[in-house]
């Protein structure tokens, strides 16, 4: 990939330096008309190393952390709710789960979240600097139903969000792949009564009569990410997509999930902006609270 560019100008003299792009004009197009781009091996093998190791002692160590973190426990059941991380018995890392925002705390996820390259490729897709507005770390599938992510976190410009998952273990068909569906990007976005993006529960229902409608008349099918430690899958704001169903609980799939607004959107919120390097930010912010 290429980072950046020296050139002359021809009448002066002068050099300047400018940014060369870093994707290619065949990537720009499967971003275009399918909404989903793979970056084979972008995070280096220590780093993911270095990942799980951490989740494995934060794990061990949280009775004792004073951070807020959160988990979101046994997804997709019944029983699912939000509790402090610190409070969470151990049965609940036996299923699936995801905690949230652990870049507010940890370097190591920061580095992943904002690694310069993947940022290089972000920057592009949503034509500025991204901005970190959080993260999910995952140990086994999420075996979430098929949504847009724009359903939760619709952007302050429109298709200016962009999301990057990275496995963090070898993903195939038996352990809760991420599951996606190749051009829904383009159907046209789904209002609800509000007049805006936001889901509004009563009205679900509509939503995905609509979808389903839209994806048989256009002829897109599910389709399956398997991937290898360290690979990254980046999707649209409006692309549909979730995690298949796990078949053997004994396999891990440990994979960080980050959204990105873009910065020149946010710079005059409330939210407290934070620069870790010069291709990234992030918001820093409070900890979601427990639901109860």
């Amino acid at each position: 990939m290429k980072h950046s560019a020296e050139f002359e100008d021809a009448k002066t003299g002068a050099k300047h330096r400018t940014e060369a792009k870093t994707l290619s004009a065949q990537q720009m197009q499967q971003w275009q008309e399918l909404g989903y781009l793979v970056l084979k091996q972008q995070i280096q093998q220590r780093h993911v190393q270095a990942l799980n190791q951490r989740l494995n002692q934060l794990w061990l160590q949280r009775r004792s952390l004073r951070a807020a973190i959160t988990i979101d426990a046994w997804l997709e059941e019944a029983r699912s709710q939000r509790l402090l991380f610190s409070k969470a018995p151990n049965e609940a890392r036996h299923s699936p789960y995801k905690l949230n925002d652990l870049y507010l705390e940890e370097p190591l996820v920061r580095a992943a979240n904002l690694d310069p390259g993947l940022c290089r490729v972000l920057s592009e897709l949503i034509d500025g600097e991204p901005l970190v507005c959080n993260s999910l770390n995952f140990e086994y599938g999420s075996q979430q139903s098929a949504h847009i992510d724009t359903l939760y976190m619709p952007p302050r410009k429109q298709n200016k969000l962009v999301v990057s998952w990275i496995a963090l273990d070898a993903v195939d068909g038996s352990n809760g792949a991420v599951t996606y569906y190749p051009g829904s990007h383009l159907i046209p976005p789904f209002y609800f009564s509000t007049g805006k993006l936001n889901a509004v529960s009563a009205e679900m229902q509509n939503f995905h009569s609509y979808i389903g409608k839209e994806l048989a008349a256009r002829g897109i099918e599910e389709k399956t990410f398997h991937a290898e430690p360290g690979d990254v899958l980046i999707w649209h704001a409006q692309l549909l997509h979730g995690g298949s169903t796990i078949t053997d609980r004994s396999k891990r799939r440990r994979s960080l999930v980050t959204h990105y607004f873009r910065r020149e959107d946010y710079r005059h919120h409330f939210w407290r902006l934070q620069r870790e390097h010069s291709t990234g930010s992030y918001i820093k912010r409070r900890h979601p609270g427990p639901t109860n």
